[in-house]
């Protein structure tokens, strides 16, 4: 004899339903990890990999300007986004020497000097 109208039996039964949602919840963070990896390989990783190869000395040079220029077609820019970008037209160039901080100056037959004073660094709390 067949049970009443009422009683349906349940399509998906309900231990299926933890085994799909923990699917789902591994899937999920198989793709976000991925993603998150993919980020910081990119975005992180191979600049900070650059940075640390390009030989920059890691002990704080003085600059002091030498010359600047602008030209049309250049090999290089000094301002640059992320110095990631190759620029296709106009490009300042700016030539510098560098010496260690603390170094002593001597200079001789100057007669165009000039002092520059640095800008207050002032805190803004948002």
């Amino acid at each position: 004899m067949g049970g009443r109208r009422g009683d349906k039996v349940p399509v998906v039964p309900a231990q299926d339903k933890r085994i799909c949602g923990a699917i789902c919840l591994c899937q999920l963070t198989l793709v976000l990890s991925s993603v998150a990896l993919v980020y910081l390989i990119v975005a992180v990783y191979w600049p900070s990999h650059r940075a640390f190869n390009s030989g920059i000395e890691p002990v704080p040079v003085m600059c002091q300007t030498v010359n600047t220029s602008l030209s049309n077609n250049c090999e290089w820019v000094s301002c640059g986004e992320w110095c990631l970008t190759k620029s296709s037209g106009f490009c300042p160039q700016i030539n510098v020497t560098t010496r260690r901080n603390g170094t002593l100056l001597t200079l001789h037959e100057c007669n165009r000097l000039a002092s520059f004073p640095c800008p207050k660094v002032t805190k803004h709390l948002y």
